[in-house]
């Protein structure tokens, strides 16, 4: 009987593990165009769960979902180039600024100021 429910356990585990990697996806962009059309998205729909996806070092999903809900409830989010490494959004009377960086082939948004 134990071993029965030791295979069930680890059939279920396995399952979920493979469930877990096949929906998890690649994190950033592939190209800054990219990035800067799913952040826009991300945030004009309120989404802090695909932001997060975009962010390279937000703490965790609760502090994107309320940075994109915030920023949706001040206006229509919009993006306005703000030089080579980094973006403004506006939403209403609120400005905000992030980095925008490539690592390992991959676009983010940086909560960080552009480094050298």
């Amino acid at each position: 009987m134990l071993s029965w429910l030791a295979v069930a356990f680890l059939t279920v585990w396995i399952g979920v593990v493979v469930f877990s990697i096949a929906t998890g996806g690649e994190r950033g962009a592939p190209d800054r165009a990219a990035l800067l059309g799913q952040a826009t998205a991300a945030l004009q729909d309120g989404d802090g769960a695909r932001l997060h996806e975009l962010l390279l070092d937000a703490p965790d999903t609760g502090f994107s979902d309320d940075y994109a809900s915030r920023l949706r409830a001040a206006g229509r989010p919009e993006p306005v180039p703000a030089g080579p490494d980094a973006v403004e959004f506006r939403s209403g009377q609120v400005r905000t600024v992030l980095s925008v960086t490539e690592e390992g082939g991959r676009w983010y948004l940086s909560l960080l100021p552009p480094g050298e």
